[in-house]
């Protein structure tokens, strides 16, 4: 793999643990969680793949060949929202039957790396003109089993302060019920996994999650049966206890 450039044409705000970074030639703005961010700052042309993997042992305490399984991660998924000068190409090492990015997140956290490092670039789209302050995030969906779906959702808080919305045509579930334990206090940054919903997956139901600060865009995250899928968890099995 060639030395990885980052874009320098960007702007860049930090938030939270991650960084907020807006690519004025794509009109695209991304959210880099903190392993992301770690990689794609380092990223001067001059660092090398080993040098980024060391920076993430030194940072997060990993082994090295985790450190080099997020770096690729991480590389690859930048790289993929053209956040790169250039193409990044692949080492000669990697086996050449490609991985899906759940496949590949799912052999990361079977050993043992915390779902909270793994790489996540989201892209944040406006649904209308206005700002973007307040955003529902879809982190994953966990298959149970039985037809149905537990999806995990949070929210980014681009500001500095908590913002409040009640319960409502602002912040509501499409289907109904609209209330499904969603927060109406939003505090600053990335805030992931913050409530779970559990829902019909089958004959491709799909929830929404509507959310609109004041003098804000509007805008929903939707979580389905095809909804990536929640890594390190398995399909729990039904028991039945016979009559006693």
């Amino acid at each position: 793999m060639e030395n990885p450039r980052k874009k320098t044409t960007v702007s860049t705000e930090a938030i939270g643990d991650g960084l907020g970074v807006f690519d004025p030639a794509q009109n695209k703005s991304y959210l880099l969680n903190a392993t992301s961010a770690l990689v794609w700052q380092h990223c001067d042309g001059n660092t090398s793949p080993q040098e980024l993997a060391a920076l993430l042992v030194r940072k997060f305490n990993v082994t090295g060949a985790q450190a080099e399984q997020l770096m690729q991660v991480a590389t690859d998924e930048l790289a993929s929202f053209n956040l790169f000068e250039g193409g990044v190409e692949r080492p000669l090492t990697v086996p050449p039957v490609e991985l899906t990015r759940r496949q590949v997140l799912a052999r990361l956290a079977a050993v043992g790396i915390s779902a909270a490092l793994l790489p996540v670039v989201y892209p944040v789209v406006a649904k209308a003109a206005g700002s973007n302050n307040l955003i529902p995030l879809l982190n994953c969906v966990q298959d149970n089993g039985d037809g149905t779906f537990t999806a995990h959702f949070g929210y980014l808080n681009q500001t500095s302060s908590p913002i409040t919305v009640p319960l409502g045509p602002k912040n509501m579930f499409v289907p109904p019920a609209n209330d499904r334990g969603q927060p109406t206090v939003f505090q600053p940054g990335e805030n992931d996994d913050v409530f779970q919903v559990t829902f019909d997956g089958t004959f491709g139901q799909e929830i929404k999650w509507l959310l609109k600060a004041d003098g804000d865009s509007r805008h929903q995250v939707e979580a389905s049966a095809t909804s990536e899928l929640c890594v390190g968890t398995t399909t729990p099995t039904t028991t039945t206890t016979p009559p006693g």
